[in-house]
């Protein structure tokens, strides 16, 4: 019998891959749960920008992300370090087959900027999911939308 995936088991499976991902880095790089440039702890006040130094805090805000019922951070611009721990770029994986066209095609836009502002060697890891992501965001925009712009 197929298992069908659910909320819990696709965050789990963002999650799991947000680990994977950190544990990529070794300790002389970027990681994707240190602090930014001021050593100040991440909030999770607002889903707009997100700088997650823990584990559990990115799970907290992946979920504010997957949850907020507005999802009007989609789109929002951030700096490379606010896309650098992946938050977004995972809620947009969990969030992709329900979001709608307009959504879709700000969330491409956004992670095609995302791409652009992660130059440096130290974001070379999130670079490539956030290459990944939005190849995967096109492409469902692509299936559900076609050519005409639905919102």
């Amino acid at each position: 019998m197929p298992m069908s995936l659910s909320f819990p088991g696709v965050c789990a499976a963002a999650l799991t891959g947000l680990l994977l991902l950190s544990g990529c880095t070794s300790s002389g790089e970027f990681s994707l749960f240190t602090a930014n440039d001021d050593n100040e702890t991440a909030s999770l006040a607002g889903p707009t920008e997100s700088t997650c130094q823990t584990p559990q805090q990115c799970a907290v805000q992946l979920r504010v992300l997957v949850d907020d019922p507005k999802r009007d951070w989609i789109g929002q611009p951030q700096s490379a370090d606010g896309y650098a721990d992946g938050t977004r770029l995972f809620a947009y994986r969990v969030l992709r087959k329900k979001l709608t066209c307009g959504e879709l095609k700000r969330a491409v836009d956004d992670t095609t900027a995302a791409t652009a502002l992660l130059q440096p060697a130290h974001y070379e890891k999130v670079r490539s999911l956030a290459t990944a992501v939005s190849r995967e965001l096109r492409a469902e925009h692509g299936k559900r939308c076609g050519t005409r712009q639905q919102v």
